[in-house]
């Protein structure tokens, strides 16, 4: 008998009744953007007032797809036959039957749309449960003295994975050698706290220093480094880095599920550095790119081993306390636990870099 392979939305169970980042406001102009999340082809648009709008990506007639086609005055025109959808999903005109007796007849689901912060959020499961949830909110988005810029890019992996990946600091003297640290086999005290639906990492390592190309622009004086790692659940990192009052970088990653071992992640980099931040994007990012890069190649490594539809049974060490803990709170979600959000949990752990 030939087990039936569950989809990525089976897996994730309750997962599914979150936000997740479908495209970046600047994606999204005056043509149709097309996308998958949880195996699921949708279309956003814009309407006539410039609002993003969010559709199954498959017209009702003969199902083609709707993002090849165009948008004209607000709605939705499908490349076939010219069946033509409004905001709502509302098919308001089929050009075959003179537009009579068919208007606002025929309806195209439509998922709940969110826009902020330059990135725009689709709920995809229950629209009911839409309300009880937020977006995240980037930080420092509209501050100007802060720089901050997105990045779009693709992993074989999924995201309980990526998530333990950006907050897994012993990986980067091995991955980003040369390139964010190098080994120098430095003991670490870390506290690893579970609480209001996140696991939060904090390096007690003041003298530890970050980017080995860029550390003389995030911390030219030499300042002690305040550095934390944030899971915030379901799919969110934030690492933040503090060098004394005036320098200041964030990266922060929002993971969308796309499908099996198949996850878009945007990355959010603010970062604040007196007098030439704003000069210096480029390179600041030219210089991401790169690391994130390594971590694409990494995440497939480990993927490629990886069957979705098996437990995975990793081998831990003390180490890997903030995994562990992720672990716990992803696991509790897709079961749909309310203690996801009151469960805690703190403890002590050491790492060596």
């Amino acid at each position: 008998m030939i087990e039936t392979l569950k989809t990525l939305s089976e897996r994730d169970g309750e997962l599914i009744h979150h936000w997740y980042i479908a495209c970046l406001s600047s994606e999204l102009t005056g043509k149709p953007f097309e996308t998958v999340i949880y195996d699921t082809k949708i279309v956003l648009f814009r309407d006539e007032n410039k609002k993003a709008v969010c559709l199954l990506n498959k017209c009702l007639h003969r199902h083609a797809e709707l993002g090849k086609g165009e948008v004209v005055k607000g709605e939705l025109h499908c490349p076939y036959h010219g069946w033509t959808y409004n905001n709502q999903g509302l098919v308001t005109s089929v050009p075959s039957e003179g537009d009579t007796q068919v208007k606002g007849k025929r309806c195209q689901k439509s998922y709940p749309v969110i826009e902020q912060d330059g990135v725009i959020w689709v709920f995809f499961g229950d629209s009911e449960k839409a309300q009880t949830v937020k977006p995240w909110v980037f930080p420092n988005a509209h501050d100007s003295s802060w720089s901050h810029y997105f990045m779009v890019t693709d992993f074989n992996n999924e995201v309980t994975n990526l998530v333990e990946n950006f907050m897994d600091v012993p990986h980067t003297v091995y991955v980003h050698k040369g390139w964010f640290r190098n080994k120098g086999l430095k003991k670490v005290p870390i506290t690893v706290e579970t609480k209001d639906g996140g696991v939060l990492v904090t390096y007690h390592q003041k003298d530890d220093n970050i980017g080995v190309l860029i550390r003389p622009l995030l911390n030219p004086k030499n300042d002690p480094m305040e550095h934390t790692d944030h899971f915030i659940f379901p799919n969110t990192t934030r690492v933040d880095y503090s060098f004394g009052s005036n320098y200041k970088y964030i990266i922060n990653s929002s993971c969308t599920p796309v499908g099996s071992m198949k996850t878009r992640v945007y990355t959010y980099i603010a970062y604040k550095i007196p007098v030439i931040g704003k000069f210096i994007k480029p390179f600041i990012h030219y210089y991401t790119r790169q690391v994130i890069e390594q971590d694409v190649w990494i995440m497939d490594v480990q993927g490629r081993n990886l069957n979705p539809n098996e437990n995975w049974n990793f081998q831990s060490t003390p180490a890997d306390e903030p995994h562990l803990q992720i672990e716990r709170l992803r696991s509790l979600g897709r079961a749909g636990d309310p203690r996801v959000y009151t469960a805690e949990k703190k403890s002590e752990a050491t790492i060596w870099i």
